[in-house]
């Protein structure tokens, strides 16, 4: 089932990729030690095509990409879903869906191997619950395989059988703990960076998310280099939206092959939270941003989904993963 408050004229971009690693996460495959690696298509549970229903609400302070382009033609990413976090419509239960949806995209991935084209996350086989006290700090942490900027969330959905659904996952919001975030590495090490906190045109209202700290690179001007958004063409078919989707791919450092794809010096989107942490992704990064969220202290103890939902600004898709989490 797609929520939807409304949708205009789908806006479709080469897509992102990213995922849970910690909690490990066999719901989908993702995990500390193989990082932003998608082998096991874990990276593959996401919305395509999916817009913010009405006029941008994030404050421009917060954005991502293009920081320096307001007003259309130019802003080709105005329905992106970061623009409004939390707003854009998602396919299933909140969980993600197999390969971005029932449609199938040249630009926006595929359904793991042996799975059906936009199968609901939650159908997946669950995992070992990870325990977490009421009232304590928890680690979270996801991993980018391909990276196109906007911000995060962190949602918990009581897991019971036919109530589990978007809205569930957006009452029960998590808050981060205080103002900093990791750079976690495969090995276990990690690096404290500043995190950029947003809860200024959320929704639901006032809820927190956190922005994409990876910067992508400024290579060109998305609008004159690559014309104004075209219409997504179905199906893993040449066309010349797959063109255009390549061109903004590029624009944003698609191509950069400096080590690991970092960002020349300057050339980032937005200044580096942490040393050499930048670029568009195309290289397997064994790291993932980590986070400390609040449990509640009032929230009932039992059996929870996590949610964890990536609003992208450099596209128009809604990545999604679950965790299975036993609340005492």
């Amino acid at each position: 089932m797609l929520y939807v408050l409304s949708i205009v004229a789908l806006l479709g971009q080469v897509s992102g990729h990213g995922h849970i690693i910690w909690p490990n996460s066999t719901r989908n495959g993702g995990d500390l030690k193989t990082g932003g690696s998608c082998t096991k298509g874990q990276c593959y549970w996401f919305s395509n095509n999916v817009e913010i229903p009405g006029k941008p609400t994030l404050p421009n302070k917060f954005r991502s990409v293009q920081l320096d382009v307001t007003g259309q033609p130019n802003d080709v990413l105005v329905t992106s879903p970061w623009r409004a976090p939390g707003l854009a419509p998602v396919y299933g239960s909140g969980c993600g869906s197999a390969g971005g949806g029932p449609v199938a995209y040249a630009n926006g991935g595929f359904a793991p191997p042996g799975i059906k084209q936009g199968m609901d996350g939650l159908e997946l086989a669950s995992m070992t619950p990870v325990t977490w006290k009421r009232g304590s700090t928890a680690e979270v942490a996801w991993a980018i395989s391909a990276n196109h900027g906007g911000g995060y969330s962190y949602r918990l959905c009581k897991n019971v059988k036919g109530q589990v659904n978007e809205e569930c996952f957006q009452k029960g919001h998590l808050k981060f703990s205080g103002d900093q975030s990791w750079v976690l590495y495969s090995d276990g090490t990690k690096k404290a960076f500043p995190m950029t906190k947003v809860t200024e045109g959320t929704y639901p209202e006032g809820s927190e998310w956190a922005r994409d700290p990876v910067p992508g690179c400024k290579i060109c001007d998305m609008y004159k280099t690559c014309g104004a958004p075209l219409t997504p063409v179905p199906g893993k078919v040449y066309s010349d939206w797959d063109t255009q989707v390549n061109c903004y791919a590029k624009c944003d450092g698609s191509n950069i092959a400096t080590d690991e794809g970092r960002c020349a010096e300057g050339e980032a989107q937005f200044p580096e939270a942490s040393p050499g942490i930048s670029g568009f992704g195309k290289f397997v990064w064994n790291w993932g941003i980590m986070d400390l969220v609040e449990v509640p202290t009032d929230i009932e103890a039992g059996d929870y989904l996590l949610g964890w939902r990536w609003d992208c600004e450099e596209s128009t898709q809604v990545w999604q993963n679950c965790a299975d989490i036993t609340i005492v």
